[in-house]
């Protein structure tokens, strides 16, 4: 028994036969051909080479850059600066792998439907492709997990590693360019339009690559200008973001709230932080919502790699991009409330101390009782102090006299702080939806929507630019 050839016999139109999506997935099962018969576990590699150690050492380099210390400064940077340009020629030197080659060139030739088909075949088929290969990852036995954690993640290739390919080609070529003008034989100055194309179909763009823990700075900076001239200078965007601990629900929430994407599960599952472009509504306040998902803080993954301060250096960039930042709390476990509360508020300070004032909304979730008014009024009230307690820190370490939480940013205790129900009523896999947390997540997204906030979209690069700079000039970029 198959569904389509029910389809078939009653006469049901399915949008797979339509011609534009059969050209679409044509192309994309021929491309993937191209992997056919590889090593899993080197494939990324091989077909997607400009991201991989080469990559590394220059992302590692450049944080040095920025850390040095001795006598002989301008030496050493000279020498440092020297390195990182020859690791870029090593870069383009590897030219265009066979995938990659024929990726572009069928994003390029192809028109907007038809490439929108062609996306989506990749997505699924890549899905497919990495899903067949790490179902025996995961039946390994539970004593090598560190070893098979690498492994997943050398395994795992999506349509996300594609656009970080295009990122690292464009970066690298364009960074060549200045010095061999006559030399370039590929046109990489399309690969910002292409992906500006992806964002407007509604893809999610890689803001920060999460296993280099760096931000490519001239490759963004490029696609929003793109951006722009596809939807004109004067376009009103809002930019809501998102910060919590890792495995908060912060990816579920907004894939609820918005209708998106984001991957979830137990763990790290987003690394880095993304951006998806959405169109709303014409009486909005705004014409397109930017929303930025980020890697959860205090991830025991990245334990003993300087995590407080690339965590604080993460939260400053990201409450600072948003008009909103959505602080995610689960639960009400003490210990994890100190620690992200502890993390927003120097955030918040450090964008106070360079006259930019962001808001921040709290979603405290999984809360057992939300209908509990007192219970709501006191979980209020230890919030504020909480947050009173954490800014008089904050202010010694930061070198201001900030005595609240209020000194810092406007912030209404009663209208500023959502508690969601719990996700399942049950336990998964098989309870339902809890439709309380429908309600909350719906009450919520009109709260977002009424926001008078947004920028212009030529404002966009601007504001991102700057906020790097002032929040990650040593660890993000």
């Amino acid at each position: 028994f198959k569904l389509e050839d029910v389809a078939e016999h009653t006469g049901i139109r399915v949008d797979e036969e339509d011609p534009e999506c059969q050209r679409g997935k044509r192309a994309a099962v021929q491309i993937m051909g191209l992997l056919r018969g590889k090593d899993p576990s080197t494939v990324k590699e091989t077909s997607l080479p400009h991201q991989g150690k080469l990559w590394h050492d220059w992302c590692e380099m450049n944080k040095e850059l920025h850390h040095l210390q001795g006598e002989n400064l301008e030496e050493d940077k000279s020498t440092k600066q020297k390195n990182m340009r020859e690791i870029r020629e090593k870069q383009m030197g590897q030219g265009l792998s066979e995938f990659m080659g024929k990726f572009i060139e069928t994003m390029k030739s192809q028109r907007d439907n038809e490439k929108k088909y062609f996306l989506r075949w990749m997505m699924k088929l890549l899905n497919d492709f990495t899903s067949e290969n790490l179902c025996e990852l995961h039946k390994t036995e539970q004593t090598s997990l560190e070893n098979i954690s690498e492994q997943i993640n050398r395994t795992s290739f999506g349509l996300e590693h594609i656009m970080r390919e295009f990122g690292q080609i464009y970066e690298s070529w364009s960074s060549v360019k200045k010095n061999k003008e006559d030399s370039l034989q590929f046109d990489f100055c399309s690969l910002p339009s292409l992906a500006a194309e992806m964002m407007i179909s509604g893809f999610p763009m890689e803001l920060m690559d999460g296993d280099a823990a760096h931000i490519p700075l001239s490759w963004i900076s490029a696609v929003l200008d793109e951006l722009v001239k596809k939807l004109g200078e004067q376009t009103r965007i809002f930019v809501l973001s998102i910060l919590g601990i890792q495995s908060s629900g912060k990816s579920t929430m907004l894939n609820a709230m918005f209708g998106l994407q984001f991957a979830v599960s137990a763990g790290r599952c987003t690394r880095g932080a993304f951006m998806q472009l959405l169109k709303v509504s014409e009486e909005m306040n705004f014409d397109y919502i930017l929303v930025v998902d980020t890697e959860g803080l205090r991830a025991p993954e990245l334990a003993g790699r300087s995590t407080t301060h690339r965590d604080n250096e993460m939260a400053t960039f990201v409450v600072g991009l948003g008009n909103i930042t959505l602080i995610n709390i689960f639960g009400e476990n003490p210990s994890e409330m100190q620690d992200i509360l502890q993390i927003v508020v120097q955030a918040f300070l450090r964008m106070n101390k360079v006259r930019l004032n962001p808001s921040c909304m709290f979603v405290h979730q999984n809360v057992s009782d939300i209908t509990a008014g007192e219970k709501n009024t006191e979980g209020r009230r230890r919030l504020q102090e909480k947050l009173d307690d954490m800014t008089k820190l904050a202010a010694r370490e930061e070198v201001c006299d900030a005595e609240g939480f209020s000194d810092v940013i406007a912030f209404d205790i009663q209208n500023d702080v959502k508690y969601f129900a719990q996700l399942w009523e049950g336990s998964p896999p098989m309870a339902p939806p809890n439709p309380n947390y429908c309600e909350n997540i719906l009450e919520l997204k009109q709260t977002i929507l009424r926001h008078p906030g947004g920028i212009y979209s030529n404002q966009l690069k601007g504001t991102l630019t700057r906020n790097i700079l002032i929040s990650a000039p040593k660890t993000l970029v």
